[in-house]
């Protein structure tokens, strides 16, 4: 009788200590992030990691890896959608192409100012994007804004849409190049690493550039004109593994989203004061600023008409849906 109570308090006790196990399991993640420590967003992440932890007791750990570290801007959607990395910094342009609804955030002259990022997002957009995403094998776990793409050139002040005919600019992506190459200029794709040197050398004229990224490459001395557009946004987003997300206890998840939206919110409101502190560098530097008036801005609203549809084209009344909500916005 003995014997038999031994042979079954062996895997009794196994399962006791499966069980307890379980409930002492921690959430580690890393975050592979391109940006190096100094950059505003790259802080935003620290306080994402620590709000995590902080509304998860303790039980939820993330592990930043800074300038690529892990993997390159051009590498993590790879990376996520292998299961290589748990999260990861995405530049929403990396996955042109892939959904091509998220090339929104890359049409030119929709957006007002520094808040109607938020308001798009909020406005169902957010959603939406997080559906197509999850189809791919990601989760979005929150937005990063970064801010404003401005025109610069070492030509000529750009206050209309012909002042860029002729002009060699620099491009971040293909929306980019189809804009600038519609408006007559011809358009380069180049990595913000190359343009200071291509500037100085006159192999390009001008780019299209944040202005808090431009300071950060010393791209004010090496340019004499930059016309403040708000030309479209660079957006960014942070997201894991679907997999991995599944594999996250629901209180983790929860302690995850809410950091998040609290990263979100700094981040936010640092890209703002950054766009100013750069642009009092800009201007200390000697560049000349022109702002688009109301009547200018609508003039380069009409002239980029053909990118707009061109985008629809592509992606049919969901496209034209998000068009519509940006211009709603107020």
């Amino acid at each position: 009788m003995a014997k038999c109570r031994n042979m079954f308090a062996a895997p009794v006790a196994m399962l006791v200590l499966l069980f307890a196990n379980a409930a002492m399991a921690k959430t580690e993640f890393r975050l592979s992030n391109q940006f190096p420590p100094s950059h505003h967003i790259s802080k935003g992440l620290v306080l994402f990691a620590e709000k995590a932890s902080e509304y998860s007791g303790g039980e939820v750990t993330c592990k930043i890896f800074d300038s690529a570290q892990l993997y390159k801007d051009t590498e993590i959607i790879e990376a996520l959608q292998d299961s290589l990395v748990e999260t990861g910094l995405v530049a929403t342009n990396k996955w042109s192409g892939i959904i091509s609804v998220i090339d929104v955030f890359d049409m030119p002259f929709i957006f007002k100012d520094i808040s109607s990022i938020k308001k798009f997002l909020d406005a169902g957009v957010a959603e939406i994007l997080d559906r197509k995403c999850e189809d791919k094998g990601v989760k979005n776990l929150f937005w990063v804004d970064y801010g404003y793409i401005q025109l610069f050139n070492n030509k000529r002040p750009i206050t209309s849409p012909g002042d860029i005919m002729g002009l060699t600019m620099r491009s971040f992506s293909s929306s980019d190049s189809e804009t600038l190459n519609i408006l007559g200029a011809h358009s380069i794709v180049m990595s913000s690493s190359e343009m200071y040197e291509a500037l100085k050398s006159g192999k390009i004229d001008g780019a299209t550039t944040g202005m808090p990224a431009a300071v950060s490459r010393g791209i004010e001395k090496v340019q004499r004109f930059m016309t403040l557009a708000n030309y479209s946004t660079a957006q960014f987003v942070v997201q894991g593994n679907l997999e991995w997300w599944g594999s996250v206890p629901a209180r983790d998840r929860y302690a995850i989203m809410k950091a998040g939206k609290d990263a979100e919110a700094w981040i936010r409101s640092a890209i703002a004061d950054s766009e100013i502190d750069a642009q009092k560098v800009i201007i200390a530097a000697g560049v000349e600023i022109h702002e688009l008036t109301p009547y200018e801005h609508k003039a380069f609203l009409d002239a980029t008409l053909r990118v707009r549809a061109s985008f629809v084209a592509k992606t049919g009344e969901l496209g034209k849906k998000l068009i519509d909500l940006a211009f709603s916005v107020e």
